[in-house]
């Protein structure tokens, strides 16, 4: 098996690279859709709504020879697109590389793909859809079926973070977090499975938070900063820590 872990990891890099690029394209999808546009089954230039060719798709290739721009009518694309895909074929490589060729890597990897729509829609509009949301939950009962995960451990888990972000939405009136942060958490916490992992959940994600809002505060923006990404973010790095946290827990 180990003879094929380096094809392993190419492979992992390249569908990671084009299902960033599917991510992002799917956010889009989703946005356009829920403001009544119509998006057509084809990708288009959002500026010029030039249909694009197929090698104009081409995961990070295109956007390195293109230069970031339209091919048509030279509108800046912009860096999200090939941050999604470098992002999400890097995260490939390291699940692969942390879990093998395993059942539960290929879950991660594909709950990953959903949560990768809710990062780049949360980012770009300060929103999260509730469907795939809800749509996480099953790959994350998946993965800890795989890991035969400690039930008990599971529920405690997912009953304390996803009630704190609940209180914290009910009572600040969404100035804290979303209405949709607390959904999210179910399946993070799934994910997570231990109550020490949700736990390190808690402090990885409103670190990265505050760090990201500290700007914002210094100048006295207002803004409110989107919270799903650092959610997401902070579950994806204790997955990939799991072995080292839990060592650590059990020294400690």
């Amino acid at each position: 098996m180990e003879d094929y872990l380096p094809l392993f990891y190419i492979a992992s890099a390249i569908f990671g690279a084009i299902l960033g690029s599917f991510a992002c394209c799917q956010a889009w999808r989703i946005h356009e859709k829920q403001k009544g546009r119509k998006f057509g089954s084809r990708s288009i230039c959002m500026s010029c709504k030039h249909q694009l060719r197929w090698y104009d798709n081409i995961p990070v290739i295109s956007w390195v020879t293109l230069r970031g721009k339209c091919r048509y009518c030279k509108a800046k694309i912009g860096v999200s697109e090939i941050l999604s895909e470098l992002g999400l074929a890097a995260l490939f490589v390291a699940i692969a590389y942390v879990f093998g060729i395993a059942p539960e890597a290929f879950v991660l990897m594909a709950a990953l793909v959903l949560y990768w729509v809710l990062l780049v829609y949360d980012a770009k509009w300060g929103e999260l859809p509730v469907v795939l949301m809800f749509c996480a939950i099953p790959f994350a009962i998946a993965f800890q079926f795989f890991l035969k995960g400690n039930i008990f451990q599971i529920l405690l888990g997912t009953g304390f973070l996803t009630g704190i972000y609940y209180l914290l939405y009910y009572f600040s009136k969404e100035k804290l977090v979303g209405g949709g942060d607390w959904i999210l958490c179910i399946s993070i916490a799934i994910f997570l499975g231990r109550i020490e992992f949700v736990i390190v959940e808690l402090f990885l994600s409103n670190f990265g938070a505050l760090l990201a809002g500290a700007p914002q505060v210094l100048k006295k923006d207002k803004k409110q900063i989107p919270f799903g990404p650092f959610l997401i973010i902070a579950m994806v790095a204790i997955l990939l820590m799991r072995d080292f946290l839990l060592k650590f827990f059990i020294i400690y």
